[in-house]
């Protein structure tokens, strides 16, 4: 008796992917997602996976209202597709990702003519 119980207590595991931290999208709004870095792609039993290699700045475009959803992701995190959720999984906590700058330059940073930003003084008036 002992042993049939100790059977029906017994569990199956199933695959689980462990994070940090993450977001969970409804996946069929989903529209593209735009990933300014290397990453590898590989698919699953019901979607894909998606790894980044770098540091990246990663857009989310859904297809209602032109909505979009923009989020700063260190390397080693992971975007997977699992039947009709998005999940975006975190190797750190929430809040490590928040002093985080975003990762894609400007154009004008990229042809090394970057510029501070600041409104540059007015020119000094002078009478002669």
């Amino acid at each position: 008796m002992a042993e049939q119980n100790n059977t029906e207590n017994t569990v199956e595991t199933q695959n689980q992917t462990e994070a940090a931290s993450g977001i969970i999208i409804n996946a069929s709004q989903l529209q593209s997602i735009d990933i300014s870095e290397r990453f590898t792609h590989s698919k699953t039993a019901n979607g894909w996976r998606v790894e980044l290699e770098a540091s990246a700045r990663v857009t989310i475009n859904f297809m209602t209202s032109m909505r979009k959803f923009e989020v700063t992701l260190m390397q080693g995190d992971s975007i997977e597709r699992d039947g009709e959720d998005l999940i975006v999984f975190r190797n750190k906590p929430a809040d490590a990702y928040r002093s985080q700058r975003g990762v894609s330059k400007s154009p004008l940073a990229r042809s090394g003519n970057e510029r501070s930003g600041l409104i540059p003084d007015p020119p000094e008036e002078s009478t002669v």
